[in-house]
């Protein structure tokens, strides 16, 4: 099954509606309006038909997907019956999961051992002893067809082709055996990255921060595990048309049921989470050597997700940025004057 959201023009702005494909894939169908359908030929009023249809579909991906099975059922309904009154002729997918959280990953060896390199910095062992993350923003998700923002603090803005793991059922303290079945499936994530601003935070030893929240992209489907491996998808990147990467997802170094599992431990991962692998092998283009420009077409595509189409925005202004203080020897001086 293949979940989206549309964007529906109405007199009142836009409204947004999650969508199924049909068994086909070819068309796309209003799994709110396949629900009130529904309600109505069992007898409910127009009205009653009309909350319990919201109720179980809201706009929000991850309100719905916290519904459990009975989103998922009446969202398979949706797509088997395929009813032409829920049928919409022309979607505008938008980002295909409004995540309640954000975390993304590094598990591709190739890609994180090039990054620590690039920084001249030795691949910590850490690394490979569990699946290392950051935690990102979660209101700062783009979708399919819109424009990557430039902020005006970097010169060197990257995309990054990632899987992106959709939370569907919560959990916590889960074991790799049984993680997967708290997926509710799969997509395409583009972890946006200004470089030049992240290689400096992260000399301060923290996480990502102005490097990266600027904005991230997913979709422009969730495609849920019954249709799809796990492990082994190919992933490819084109620049205005150019193939700049054509890799798989094999080469991770920690599964997606060992990511979710941690990601797990001590925490309650809560439907709508989003968990990403981080950047495949060679999917940014940092490894070649490349400079993105104003304009550029990106397509990010993996095997039965589908392909996530942007465009590169002009750079911002210049913004304010913090004057550097002065640099005391060690700061114990200063730390002594605090405590007394």
């Amino acid at each position: 099954m293949r979940l989206a959201r549309h964007v529906e023009n109405t007199l009142d702005g836009p409204v947004t509606r999650v969508v199924v494909a049909g068994a086909d894939h070819g068309t796309w169908h209003d799994i709110r309006g396949s629900a009130r359908r529904r309600a109505l030929a069992g007898g409910a009023t127009r009205e009653g038909a009309a909350r319990l249809a919201e109720s179980l579909v809201p706009a929000s991906m991850s309100a719905a997907l916290a519904g459990g099975s009975a989103f998922l059922d009446v969202a398979r309904e949706a797509a088997a019956e395929a009813a032409e009154e829920t049928r919409i002729e022309t979607p505008a997918l938008t980002n295909a999961l409004d995540p309640v959280s954000y975390r993304d990953f590094m598990v591709f060896q190739e890609h994180f051992s090039f990054g620590y390199r690039w920084q001249n910095r030795s691949v910590p062992d850490v690394m490979y002893e569990f699946p290392v993350s950051y935690a990102g923003d979660p209101l700062a998700f783009l979708g399919p067809g819109d424009v990557l923002p430039w902020p005006g603090y970097t010169q060197r803005l990257d995309y990054e082709l990632e899987l992106g793991v959709v939370i569907g059922r919560g959990g916590t303290g889960l074991a790799p055996d049984t993680a997967l079945e708290h997926v509710v499936g799969l997509t395409i994530l583009n972890d946006v990255s200004a470089r030049d601003i992240q290689a400096r935070e992260m000399g301060g030893g923290l996480g990502p921060s102005k490097g990266k929240h600027f904005a991230s992209v997913i979709g422009p489907v969730i495609t849920t595990l019954d249709e799809i491996p796990v492990e082994g998808l190919r992933m490819t990147a084109r620049v205005n048309g150019e193939l700049w990467c054509d890799t798989t997802s094999a080469e991770m170094i920690w599964s997606v049921a060992e990511i979710v599992a941690w990601a797990s431990q001590g925490e309650m991962l809560r439907p709508g989470a989003l968990l990403g692998t981080g950047t495949c092998n060679g999917g940014s283009t940092l490894e070649l050597g490349h400079w993105l420009s104003p304009g550029d077409q990106i397509e990010l595509e993996v095997e039965h997700l589908g392909v996530l189409r942007n465009s590169i925005g002009s750079p911002g202004p210049a913004p304010w940025t913090p004057q550097a203080r002065p640099r005391e020897s060690d700061g114990r001086t200063r730390q002594l004057h605090f405590l007394r």
